[in-house]
């Protein structure tokens, strides 16, 4: 299998890390998904468990918003859960209309068993890796996710430039560097 860090890291660093955290997220999910079959659960769904196991309550937007995705794509997978017995809904006492997701007895158990398999998967994964190394990616990987997490709080205009040397550092702070994104937050002077 011919793996995307033969890709010129130094022609083109952004498309690299692309495809590899692609890659990374696909094999993955390809192990997990092996696993997740003795629970009877899907990818996707173990999350699920776990951000309503941690905001117990909260609504299916609410749910949604934390996992960056439409209320109604989560549906289904709500729905599966529920026929499962490890979500329910529960009628809001303060306001009739919203309806929060609370565990089963089930889904507390089955994040327990999912979890230990999750926790194997990503020792194994950094299993090549000393502490050091692993905390310097965790730092790395959440600089990442709290920039695209920040576009949805921003406008972004796309400023087009090359891969050459001489224009790798932008005389604009708020330019990102390997993608000549600029970044314009609207409240910025309110």
């Amino acid at each position: 299998m011919k793996s995307p860090a033969s890709i010129n890291q130094k022609e083109n660093p952004e498309m690299t890390l692309a495809w590899l955290l692609r890659d990374i997220n696909q094999m993955a999910q390809s192990n997990l998904a092996q696993s997740l079959v003795e629970y009877g659960l899907y990818i996707g769904q173990p999350r699920i468990l776990r951000l309503i196991h941690d905001y117990p309550g909260e609504t299916q937007k609410q749910i949604a918003d934390r996992l960056y995705v439409s209320a109604a794509s989560l549906s289904i997978s709500l729905k599966r859960l529920q026929k499962a017995a490890l979500v329910e809904r529960r009628q809001s006492a303060q306001d009739r209309r919203r309806h929060e997701l609370y565990l089963t007895p089930a889904g507390a158990e089955a994040i327990q068993k999912c979890g230990s398999d999750l926790c194997s998967l990503y020792r194994y994964m950094m299993s090549n890796m000393d502490e050091k190394e692993v905390q310097q990616l965790l730092e790395s990987l959440k600089k990442i996710h709290d920039n695209l997490a920040a576009l949805s709080d921003t406008s972004v205009n796309i400023v087009q430039t090359d891969n050459s040397a001489s224009n790798i550092h932008s005389d604009n702070p708020k330019s990102n560097f390997l993608t000549g994104i600029e970044v314009n937050n609207s409240q910025e002077g309110n």
